[in-house]
């Protein structure tokens, strides 16, 4: 793990101090005078920029790898959740969900009867006997 950590800290170093050079070359070596920035001079500083921006990231993922070996390790305790309070079947509730839910299954309930009480009527009617007659998937058992 150490090899990882160090190889990773020293890509990251290298990566980020190429960038700074890209960033700062063009005035460093006289290329860049003044006035406005010559195309050459936007490609290394966005290039240098893009460098930087991919070592910090480096940076990042190697420190929260060894966040998480340490607390692999027991070095570092993980940090404590609060969690609310559940009930027998493991989630949580309140009065007001209940009542709320209560009222949902109700309409849902009753919705369903009155469908069931309108579908007859609203069946077309069985094709007349001089059609042949194709099985339906509805009169199916």
């Amino acid at each position: 793990m150490i090899v990882r950590l160090i190889f990773g800290l020293g890509w990251a170093l290298a990566t980020g101090l190429a960038g700074g050079w890209m960033i700062l070359s063009p005035w460093a070596l006289g290329q860049q005078a003044g006035g406005d920035w010559t195309v050459v001079t936007r490609a290394q500083f966005f290039t240098g920029l893009g460098l930087i921006a991919l070592a910090l990231t480096a940076v990042v993922v190697v420190a929260a790898q060894a966040v998480r070996t340490l607390r692999e390790a027991g070095v570092i305790e993980p940090p404590k959740l609060v969690r609310p309070a559940r009930t027998e079947a493991g989630a949580t509730s309140s009065p007001e969900m209940e009542k709320a839910l209560i009222a949902l299954a109700q309409a849902l309930a009753e919705d369903l009867e009155s469908q069931r009480d309108a579908a007859p009527a609203s069946r077309p009617a069985r094709p007349s006997t001089d059609q042949p007659v194709r099985p339906n998937w509805r009169d199916q058992p």
